[in-house]
C-alpha cells in the first residue's frame, strides 16, 4: 500500500504508523493522509487508481510473503460446506480484488459465498446491513442480525458485531490479545480455530443448525 500511496498521491504520510488492524483500506489511507492535508474528496477521487496499483505490487508479493494460514481454518471451512443452511461469507475490511488475491493464494476465497468489503463501504459498523442485504440477494430469504455470527481477532471485530446484533466470535490468533479481546465482552472466545469439532458444538446457533441439517 505504501509504494502504491506515494505513486498516486505523492505520499504514504502515515502509513508506516498507522495501525492497520480492524480498519478498512480506505479508512488507513484516510488516517494516514489527510494529518498530511490530502483531503477525503482527494483520496477518493483517485482512489481506483490506488486500488489497481496496490492490487498489482499485492499480487507480485504475494508468492514471497511470510503469510501461513493459521491452523484449523481451512478444516473449517470444509466442514461447514457440508450444510446447506450455513452461509460462509465474507466480511473484510480489504478492497475485493485483495481480499480474492490474499485469499486464492490459499486457495480458501471459493469456500465464501458472498461478501462485503471495503469498496462497499470504509464503516466497517456499516457491514453487517450490507451483508444482510446480499445475503436477501442471494437467497431470497430475509434474515435478521441475530443470524448472523461475525468471527474476528480485533476489538473492531466484536464492536462491529454488537452494534448489528449479531452473534460475535472472538479468535486470539491476531495482534490483539486474548484478555484484550474478552474485555470486550464476545459472545465466543477460542484461542484458535484448530479444533473444528470443538468450534461447531460449542456455538449454539451453529450447533442448531447442524442438528437441523441432520434431523
Amino acid at each position: 500500500m505504501v509504494q502504491a500511496a506515494i505513486e498516486v498521491y505523492g505520499t504514504a504520510g502515515d502509513m508506516e504508523s498507522v495501525n492497520f488492524q480492524g480498519r478498512t483500506d480506505p479508512l488507513i489511507l484516510m488516517q494516514s493522509l489527510m494529518p498530511h492535508g490530502i483531503n477525503e474528496e482527494t483520496i477518493f477521487a483517485h482512489i481506483e487508481d490506488f486500488k489497481q496499483r496496490y492490487f498489482t505490487y499485492l499480487k507480485n508479493a504475494m508468492p514471497h510473503a511470510e503469510a501461513i494460514l493459521l491452523p484449523g481454518i481451512h478444516e473449517l471451512l470444509q466442514a461447514l460446506t457440508e450444510y446447506d443452511n450455513i452461509i460462509v461469507g465474507l466480511l473484510t475490511g480489504n478492497f475485493y480484488q485483495g481480499a480474492l488475491i490474499k485469499l486464492q493464494h490459499f486457495d480458501i476465497f471459493n469456500y465464501f459465498r458472498m461478501g462485503v468489503f471495503a469498496d462497499d463501504t470504509h464503516i466497517r459498523n456499516e457491514m453487517p446491513t450490507i451483508a444482510l442485504q446480499r445475503l436477501y440477494s442471494l437467497t431470497g430469504t430475509i434474515f435478521e442480525a441475530e443470524d448472523l455470527i461475525i468471527i474476528g481477532d480485533t476489538i473492531y471485530d466484536i464492536e462491529c458485531g454488537k452494534t448489528a446484533g449479531a452473534v460475535t466470535v472472538a479468535v486470539a490468533t491476531g495482534w490483539t490479545d486474548a484478555q484484550t479481546l474478552l474485555q470486550h465482552k464476545p459472545d465466543y472466545f477460542f484461542q484458535d480455530l484448530s479444533d473444528t469439532k470443538s468450534f461447531l458444538y460449542t456455538i449454539k446457533e451453529l450447533h442448531e443448525c447442524i442438528k437441523l441439517k441432520v434431523q
